[in-house]
């Protein structure tokens, strides 16, 4: 692995857990727009190492199809843009947090 494509896997964890827990405790818009982009970028730095598990993967087996969905819901989260509103838009990045828990875990074989 290289410097450039090295993660903080301790941040990269507090983000999905602050993200979860966001309905909780509303943040504010500002913060909401930062963990939604955060969010993002770290499912857009996962992907391609799911597709490459998919794609080594015997076609149309269990394994296929469960990184098939992951990959799809994955693409299909960030389709969506952040809601405006504070409970939509923390219920949201909630949303986009456990579809990185499961590329995660989709990237380490964990299904």
């Amino acid at each position: 692995m290289t410097a450039e494509n090295t993660v903080d896997v301790d941040a990269v964890q507090h983000l999905i857990t602050e993200a979860l827990s966001a309905t909780g405790t509303l943040p504010r818009p500002t913060r909401l727009a930062e963990l939604d982009g955060q969010l993002r970028t770290e499912i857009l730095r996962l992907i391609p190492a799911v597709q490459k598990r998919a794609d080594d993967a015997e076609h149309r087996s269990p394994e296929w199809y469960a990184l098939d969905r992951v990959l799809d819901r994955a693409h299909d989260m960030l389709r969506v843009r952040l809601p405006s509103t504070p409970l939509a838009g923390s219920i949201h990045v909630g949303e986009l947090a456990r579809r990185l828990y499961a590329l995660q875990q989709s990237e380490g074989g964990q299904q």
